[in-house]
């Protein structure tokens, strides 16, 4: 099986290439950055889904006119942070809530001042994921030409930062009942526990229980 990550942040395509690689043995994941220089997909949508759709078949165009094969998978991921206290935000905006360009420690600096004026140290929260697969010549992979894996991880957001680990918000976001951060992880706890692990389950029970090959196509 060749998968093809629509993603350039690669922190998201080391975890998904992991993730894959030890569902699916033999599967051979790369990153769309490999195979040339990828075009700009707009995220234009409001929904984690909706985006996730426009950047697997924006991808998947742009392979399809470098002669992919057609059986190859793109996989696109779009996810984010929701917090209670700001009304969901940032939400679909999470890689940019500070702002262009996309920055960590700015996006995680807004958090904390957001949390603050409010006078909170802390907020309930969720990580969300929706991983969209499509095939690169557009057909149907079992009956849908798109396929969505959705998967969320209840948190706890903080002022407080702790931990080197992750990226993103995770050294802001606290794991409920425990004293440690997302940040604070090991990679195979992370991938066990998260939005992005539980999409990814989701995904191969899909493969698992429709009969689509895992082997080469």
């Amino acid at each position: 099986m060749r998968v093809v990550v629509a993603s350039g942040n690669r922190h998201k395509v080391a975890e998904l290439r992991d993730m894959i690689g030890r569902a699916v043995p033999g599967a051979e994941v790369l990153s769309m950055k490999e195979l040339g220089e990828p075009p700009e997909v707009e995220e234009s949508a409001d929904s984690f889904a909706g985006n996730a759709t426009l950047k697997a078949q924006g991808i998947a165009a742009w392979l399809r006119a470098l002669g992919e094969p057609g059986a190859t998978l793109v996989l696109a991921d779009d996810s984010g942070i929701c917090v209670d206290a700001l009304d969901g935000a940032p939400g679909v905006h999470s890689a940019r809530f500070a702002g262009e360009p996309s920055d960590d420690a700015a996006n995680n600096a807004r958090l904390a001042r957001e949390l603050t004026t409010r006078g909170l140290s802390r907020s309930g929260a969720r990580y969300e994921c929706v991983l969209a697969l499509v095939r690169v010549d557009g057909q149907p992979i079992a009956g849908s030409t798109v396929r969505q894996f959705f998967g969320r991880w209840p948190v706890e957001v903080r002022v407080e930062a702790r931990g080197d680990g992750g990226f993103g918000y995770d050294p802001h976001a606290w794991l409920p009942g425990h004293d440690r951060t997302v940040a604070e992880l090991e990679p195979e706890e992370k991938a066990r526990l998260s939005h992005r692990g539980a999409a990814m389950a989701e995904l191969v029970a899909f493969f698992q229980g429709s009969g689509v090959a895992l082997g080469p196509t």
